[in-house]
């Protein structure tokens, strides 16, 4: 078994001579081939990333390297929306009957989940990048909450090497953990402006109602209805309803709290709940609250500063290696001013991923750009991200258009 020595990042330079660098058990933070880590080390000091890891280990590639690889990647994501958009039809009816007729039908739920693990199995890649469809209806957020935080969670679920029937019971529960919402009043749940303490806590109260929903109505089984129960309980036992913590908090509900986090921050749907709970992605515009575009870059960020504090620090380190520190889909500013694509990551190197350069340096569009994997060069770094970009959207209706066109010849 390989040794493996935690050291400050502010010692990086002074204490670790030509080795790996490690955030996280398999996930490298700087190779030992990079021969100027000045930047890694800004971006880990910015990425709130105190701590880093080495050991005698070499770095490797997800194996996309090529334009022909993005391509590929490019047009799975049109089939795979598709899919997904078929899958949320199935979430809407399956939580609509019980919503409006109380009919429950677990063997659909079951089906939902078997797609949507169908769909992580086939390309994990492709999968994550769904979870930036936008021009969905407002009116279908708790439906698409729904799903993508079941998603997520099997994501987490797979990564952690969960057995077939453990990934049934994660999935289920996370369809379903925000179910008791239904027990809470419209004019309460559909109000934008600030919750009085009143509507709070009687928001609060659905963590008690949707275990016992599952139990009694859904008749599943305890673990499962403990995801909606403790979700909103925090690692240091500031959360709710009980303010259990650690490790009296169930392993299940530990992971939905974080996809439920990244999926909130990603589509935000009120400002905020309460004066004193005014979220991060939420800002000050001439003295009216705005709520500030994020990426799923920025919501791995979240994530890892709410280690040790709302979220359990295995899992949310277990985020940077599942949607790497520039997931699939953000558009990266280059220190050229080039734009790329991040299409694949490098999975023990997630500070460096495989882009396709979509933009010149003057924000040209290119569509023939060359593939880079960044773990190759020492002259490209990435200095940003592009949070407007709708890159990927450009890119897969050109391919639409070049197969109509090629239909038609």
């Amino acid at each position: 078994m390989d040794k493996i020595t935690s050291i400050k990042v502010d010692d990086i330079k002074t204490k670790i001579d030509k080795q790996d660098i490690y955030i996280y058990n398999g996930f490298m933070a700087i190779s030992k081939y990079i021969k100027s880590i000045d930047e890694d080390i800004k971006r880990l000091k910015k990425w709130d990333i105190e701590e880093v890891f080495i050991k005698d280990s070499d770095a490797n590639a997800d194996g996309y390297q090529t334009p022909e690889d993005f391509e590929k990647f490019a047009r799975e994501c049109i089939v795979y929306k598709n899919i997904y958009m078929g899958i949320l039809e199935k979430v809407k009816t399956s939580l609509g009957d019980f919503r409006y007729n109380n009919i429950v039908n677990i063997s659909n739920l079951k089906s939902i989940i078997d797609s949507i693990l169908d769909l992580i199995n086939k390309n994990m890649n492709a999968a994550i990048a769904l979870l930036n469809i936008e021009n969905l209806s407002r009116d279908d957020y708790y439906y698409i909450r729904s799903l993508n935080v079941s998603m997520i969670s099997l994501m987490l679920g797979k990564v952690m090497k969960f057995p077939e029937d453990k990934l049934q019971k994660l999935g289920l529960g996370a369809i379903l953990y925000d179910i008791g919402l239904i027990r809470i009043q419209d004019k309460v749940l559909n109000k934008h402006e600030q919750f009085t303490p009143e509507e709070y806590i009687e928001i609060k109260k659905h963590t008690v109602f949707g275990y016992k929903i599952i139990k009694t109505n859904f008749r599943l089984e305890e673990e499962i209805a403990v995801i909606p129960l403790e979700h909103h309980e925090h690692y240091n036992g500031k959360g709710y309803p009980r303010g259990i913590s650690g490790n009296q908090i169930h392993l299940y509900p530990k992971i939905v709290a974080v996809a439920h986090s990244l999926e909130k921050i990603l589509k935000p749907i009120r400002i905020s709940k309460d004066s004193k709970r005014t979220p991060t992605y939420a800002k000050i515009v001439n003295g009216v609250k705005t709520v500030e575009n994020k990426t799923l870059s920025d919501a791995v960020r979240e994530i890892i500063k709410g280690a040790n504090i709302k979220f359990d620090p295995i899992i949310a380190k277990l985020v940077v290696g599942t949607f790497s520190v520039y997931p699939v889909g953000t558009v990266v500013v280059l220190n050229d001013n080039r734009k790329g694509l991040v299409f694949a990551t490098n999975i023990s190197y997630p500070i460096r991923p495989i882009i396709k350069i979509v933009s010149d340096e003057n924000d040209n569009f290119i569509e023939d750009g060359e593939v880079i994997n960044l773990i190759e060069t020492n002259k490209l770094l990435i200095s940003g991200v592009d949070k407007d970009s709708n890159i990927l959207e450009e890119v897969k209706s050109r391919l639409l258009d070049k197969k109509e066109n090629n239909d038609g010849n």
